[in-house]
């Protein structure tokens, strides 16, 4: 049963995210813990979390993603970025094991005034601080994959490699975002790209490693470097790519995530498209 929903606002109380992603009719959804571009950090009360818990178990909304702020840079060359990078990401990872989130997705950094395989080994320093000091329990690190523009580590199957190899045992993966595959040069939208992607993915890195997917069309021309989110269907990816996705033996198991852009209801019509390509049951 495939299950389709999309990111979804938790300003005023976290809770609510459950209550916004039943209104759009969403098996699973994803949220920001706080202002995803805002360095303040805002301590939950003990009531909001046992509320969150009890609105999660009365929707049966599953399965719940969290998607880390986008100020965060694990890449940095600068150190006191970094080191606010790290202390935000640990900050939002014990939430996370806290509330029990399913999967925490990231950025993981931009390679400013650096070259890559500098910026691979910050990201790589940053993390072997952050899993000494956060236990991965319950929640699933994600790395996502990213567009490539001004310098973002992620763009290539080599590079999520790369920062996944170090910790063999640790609670590890992927999150795929169309958008972003296409914009970094992925045919995804043709047959012949798309089981080219997955074989990569499957010999390199391991499907199992796969866990969510983020569902956006791209405003921007194939290999454009560039993360321009567009509505499914609207985009130079078009239905094709969804279709591929939606219906494909593992990735059909794995939750898909609307980050497309909040006008209107288009969140309710891109879900409804993403349906009408499935060639098998929907998740009730």
């Amino acid at each position: 049963m495939v299950k389709i929903g999309a990111h979804v606002s938790s300003s005023k109380s976290l809770d609510l995210v459950f209550d916004r992603g039943k209104e759009i009719g969403a098996d699973t959804i994803q949220f920001f813990l706080s202002s995803p571009r805002s360095w303040a950090w805002k301590d939950r009360t003990e009531e909001e979390k046992v509320l969150f818990k009890e609105k999660r178990k009365k929707t049966g909304i599953t399965p719940v993603v969290v998607h880390s702020s986008y100020l965060f840079n694990l890449a940095s060359a600068d150190k006191v970025l970094r080191e606010k990078s790290i202390r935000g990401v640990i900050n939002e990872l014990n939430l996370c094991e806290e509330l029990e989130i399913d999967y925490y997705v990231i950025h993981a950094g931009k390679a400013k005034g650096l070259d890559d395989k500098e910026a691979v080994k910050n990201i790589i320093d940053s993390m072997r601080y952050i899993l000494s000091e956060v236990q991965l329990g319950r929640t699933v690190f994600l790395y996502e994959t990213l567009s490539g523009q001004k310098g973002e580590i992620g763009k290539t199957t080599d590079e999520i490699l790369a920062l996944l190899e170090p910790f063999p045992e640790k609670n590890l993966g992927v999150c795929l975002d169309t958008c972003h595959l296409y914009s970094a040069g992925y045919k995804i939208n043709d047959e012949e790209g798309f089981f080219r992607y997955k074989e990569e993915i499957k010999e390199k890195i391991g499907l199992e490693k796969v866990k969510v997917i983020h569902c956006n069309d791209s405003k921007t021309p194939f290999n454009s470097r560039r993360d321009r989110h567009e509505h499914i269907g609207e985009g130079s990816i078009g239905l094709k790519g969804f279709e591929l996705f939606i219906n494909d033996e593992y990735f059909s198991t794995l939750p898909f995530i609307l980050e497309t852009p909040k006008e209107g209801d288009m969140d309710l019509i891109n879900m409804e498209r993403l349906k009408n390509l499935i060639k098998a049951p929907v998740a009730q």
